[in-house]
């Protein structure tokens, strides 16, 4: 099974979905019974350990128990972590998912792929190495996770961004993973593209340490620039940043944060559309940050530009 990023077309400006899709319809056995469908939706509600999960929805536990066994085999649910409960380690499912489906073979007829949009040669440089190498693409979780208990609100943008890297011939090699799941497996050390701060994105939260810009939270959420000691608290302030892996330097990170969700949407804009003044100083195998301020100059409600302000 893999995991896409869907939107509804009917709704524009309607965050991003994730979809479990097989083309194998048994992988989806476990879903056609009525009691562990109503296990998935409540743990789509409240992700939880299966005794709370059988108070909620009055259960016998051993069967709430023998249900979550079958949809974690398949893959359908997940641990998102684990805590201890009374001298004993209770697991917290989760879906693996927010929607499900099955994919039809390819009749072997598809028509020919559109011509992909010129990408600056600066662009193909910046993202080299996840395009010779792979790597994961690391989005914020939809559900309330981390330490601030945050829903992400970044999907829309990296699916934006995710369209892009399809249009560079990077689809095959990287894989779109949530924050939860690179932490709960320790993928650290792949290659990583991270979209999102460390409000939304526990990875992003993680890399904040071994970053020259910073995001503080102490006083009030602002970010720090070790380069020049100003600080920017403005709500479409965004990072866009390439390091070394602090877990693995053989890897690198590439970094697409904001204060807030706006932030994020200035950092991949300015790699996608403004990346001729964004990277023009950008040298291959150096560390590279990049801060912008990302504007609505259209009036529409949405970043469409952005300035470079160091």
């Amino acid at each position: 099974m893999v995991t896409k990023l869907v939107v509804d077309s009917t709704d524009e400006g309607s965050p991003a979905r994730s979809l479990l899709l097989t083309d194998r319809p048994d992988r989806l056995g476990p879903l056609s019974h009525p009691e562990a469908w109503r296990i998935l939706v409540e743990l789509s509600r409240k992700p939880d350990y299966a005794g709370a999960v059988a108070k909620r929805l009055r259960m016998h536990e051993q069967t709430v128990y023998y249900h979550i066994h079958r949809l974690a085999k398949a893959g359908l649910i997940h641990v998102v972590r684990e805590e201890r409960r009374q001298g004993a380690v209770s697991r917290i499912y989760a879906p693996a998912a927010e929607a499900f489906g099955v994919e039809l073979p390819s009749s072997g007829k598809a028509g020919k792929a559109p011509a992909r949009r010129a990408v600056p040669e600066r662009v193909r440089s910046f993202m080299e190495t996840f395009l010779r190498e792979g790597g994961l693409f690391v989005i914020g979780s939809p559900y309330q996770h981390g330490p601030y208990l945050t829903v992400a609100r970044d999907s829309p943008y990296a699916v934006e961004f995710g369209m892009f890297l399809g249009g560079m011939g990077a689809a095959s090699g990287i894989f779109v993973r949530l924050d939860t799941e690179v932490k709960a497996a320790g993928l650290e050390k792949r290659p990583l593209i991270l979209v999102g701060g460390p409000v939304a994105n526990i990875v992003a939260l993680d890399l904040n340490p071994h970053l020259k810009v910073s995001f503080d939270w102490q006083q009030a959420w602002r970010m720090r620039s070790s380069f020049t000691g100003r600080e920017y608290a403005e709500e479409g302030i965004g990072l866009l940043a390439k390091i070394p892996n602090p877990w693995n330097p053989q890897t690198e990170v590439a970094m697409f944060s904001g204060l807030h969700h706006t932030g994020t949407a200035a950092a991949v804009l300015a790699l996608t559309v403004f990346s001729e003044r964004v990277l023009r100083d950008y040298v291959p195998g150096k560390d590279f940050y990049r801060i912008v301020q990302g504007l609505d100059r259209d009036g529409d409600g949405r970043v469409d530009f952005v300035e470079v302000l160091e």
